[in-house]
């Protein structure tokens, strides 16, 4: 029997998160078990409603099982395993194969560490079994995820050196291409934007910048800033199109979040969310909201002439 998800199920791809925050968001004040499926390969939720899953890329799990999952850059693909003796027959991927389950991957390539890139939720476009591992006969699904590319890449040219210079990832899948129209990696850029430049945005007047991808019990928030007179901490999110009323819930979760862990007595929290532009249902809603505000942003470059002497 799986145990029903009382918490959110919604995760930023491209934060980093190990398996007991994924467990404090998924089952906010329940202990997290000691053993069990959580700390194999995967993990059933909401009865085969979610499945967790825990990939390791090219490296072998703690527990010494080794399976060659891999990104495959050309295809913009990723073949996962599943466990031994694993097959298309089983109720867990007779539901996956059919996209009755939403299967949020986490993935690493560093078996030193225990923090995981969440890539986002899986849709699987095929399947073979009884592939050969290491430890024995298992299906191999192909899936895709929503700009795992980027993703991918982006959290291998941010890792540290010492992970650079393993190699996890193919080198092809190194580069970051010029040209993308990655949702993810544009927020990822404006992020990178506004941490180096904060001094030279209007933010920077009245707050400070505290951190990046805070970590919280509902996900990791973009930027947390903090008034100068330190009386109010402001918690900024990142939208790179439209935004909609949805991330209201998201920046209030995080905002709670900041007011129990974060504030003393007198200190206040305000939201603030950055984005190209907002839909009528986001104008509505914060009609109504006095401590959330929403600013735009505009991305222009100047072309001149070069003058040859």
């Amino acid at each position: 029997m799986t145990r029903k998800i009382t918490g959110s199920v919604s995760f930023k791809r491209g934060s980093i998160y190990d398996r007991i925050t994924i467990w404090e968001h998924l089952y906010p004040g329940v202990p997290v078990p000691s053993g069990g499926d959580w700390f194999t390969g995967y993990a059933l939720a909401d009865n085969y409603e979610n499945l967790i899953v825990f990939m390791n890329i090219g490296v072998p799990g703690k527990t010494g099982d080794d399976y060659d999952n891999y990104y495959d850059d050309k295809n913009n693909t990723i073949k996962w395993f599943g466990k031994p003796e694993s097959h298309s027959n089983q109720p867990i991927f007779k539901k996956l194969l059919n996209h009755e389950i939403k299967a949020h991957f986490f993935a690493r390539w560093n078996n030193k560490s225990k923090e995981l890139t969440y890539l986002g939720i899986g849709a699987p476009i095929e399947f073979k079994d009884n592939i050969d591992t290491k430890q024995g006969p298992a299906i191999q699904i192909t899936l895709t995820c929503k700009d795992v590319n980027e993703i991918l890449n982006y959290g291998l040219v941010n890792y540290d050196d010492e992970v650079k210079k393993e190699d996890r990832i193919k080198p092809q899948q190194k580069g970051i291409s010029s040209v993308s129209e990655s949702s993810f990696l544009y927020e990822k850029h404006l992020e990178d934007y506004i941490q180096k430049k904060w001094d030279s945005i209007s933010l920077s007047e009245e707050y400070d910048f505290v951190e990046r991808q805070c970590s919280t019990d509902t996900g990791p928030l973009d930027i947390l800033a903090k008034r100068k007179d330190q009386r109010e901490y402001l918690v900024i999110e990142l939208k790179r199109d439209m935004a909609s009323d949805a991330v209201i819930g998201q920046t209030l979760r995080y905002m709670g979040y900041i007011k129990k862990k974060y504030c003393n007595d007198g200190e206040t929290v305000k939201g603030c969310i950055i984005t190209n532009s907002a839909d009528s249902s986001l104008r509505n809603a914060l009609s109504v909201i006095d401590n959330i505000e929403i600013l735009t942003y505009k991305i222009s470059f100047n072309l001149e002439k070069m003058e040859i002497t």
